[in-house]
Parts: C-alpha cells; sequence; structure tokens
C-alpha cells in the first residue's frame, strides 16, 4: 500500500485537473483563432486601391473595368 492510501487518488486528481485544462485552454484557442481574417492574397487590396482611385476621379469607369477585370 502507499503510505495511508492517498497517494493513488490525489495522483488521479491532479491528472484529471491537467486534462480539464487542456481542454479548456484547447476550447479557448480555437475561439480566439476562429475569429482571426484569413490572409488575403494581395487582390482584396488592388481592388480596395482601384476603388479609391475610382472615386477620387483618377479613373473613368471604362478603365476602373478595365484595371478591375485584370484583376479577376
Amino acid at each position: 500500500m502507499h503510505g495511508n492510501g492517498w497517494v493513488w487518488p490525489m495522483g488521479v486528481m491532479l491528472i484529471g485537473w491537467l486534462v480539464l485544462a487542456l481542454i479548456i485552454g484547447g476550447g479557448v484557442w480555437l475561439a480566439a483563432s476562429y475569429g482571426r481574417r484569413p490572409a488575403s492574397d494581395g487582390r482584396d487590396s488592388a481592388r480596395r486601391i482601384l476603388g479609391e482611385r475610382y472615386a477620387r476621379g483618377e479613373l473613368d469607369t471604362e478603365e476602373y473595368h478595365r484595371r478591375l477585370d485584370a484583376l479577376r
């Protein structure tokens, strides 16, 4: 026997707490990573810049659509 019998139950309880902490930590990590925005491939920023230039009047409608089609 292990002393007065408390060694085995305390070890099992400690392992249970560690597993619970891992489960909670994994859930927090998943929740945090779920809200992250995926990395863009550069086309989104190019479309945004093109739209801003069109809005400022630097590009006419024909040029805007031609460049927008080139991004696709």
